[in-house]
């Protein structure tokens, strides 16, 4: 229960508390990625929904442990990995164009996402420790 009520403050930060134009990208980055339940049929679909969960299941103990920190976007770099295995995908991606545009914003998206996350994840490190978010 208390996973669930982490995620779900995560989520009210993220969608009502930061700056409007932090808020647009998150809804775009968010939207993006829950991009896969229209392609779930497909093993690369599946996979980002696997990897969002997980992703997602790892900032609520972040948060539950230190609270909506810098460091929160480092369960982001499980996208790299996702990505070089669709990289092995490519010929049976092409093959499918609906699916390939949707990958393709998702790689471009979730770049943008991995730099500002990178960003973050350095403050964090360089000593920029407390929360700066709370719901």
């Amino acid at each position: 229960m208390t996973q669930i009520r982490n995620v779900l403050e995560i989520f009210g930060i993220v969608f009502l508390r930061f700056r409007y134009l932090a808020r647009i990208w998150n809804v775009w980055l968010v939207g993006v990625n829950m991009g896969c339940l229209y392609f779930i049929q497909h093993v690369e679909a599946q996979v980002v929904l696997a990897t969002t969960l997980i992703a997602v299941v790892g900032q609520g103990v972040i948060y539950n442990r230190i609270g909506f920190t810098r460091l929160l976007g480092i369960t982001h770099i499980m996208w790299v990995p996702m990505f070089v295995w669709m990289g092995t995908r490519l010929e049976a991606i092409a093959a499918q164009p609906e699916l390939a545009t949707w990958l393709a914003v998702l790689l471009a998206t979730n770049i943008g996402s991995m730099i500002i996350d990178a960003t973050d994840v350095r403050r964090y490190f360089r000593g920029e420790r407390a929360p700066h978010y709370a719901w």
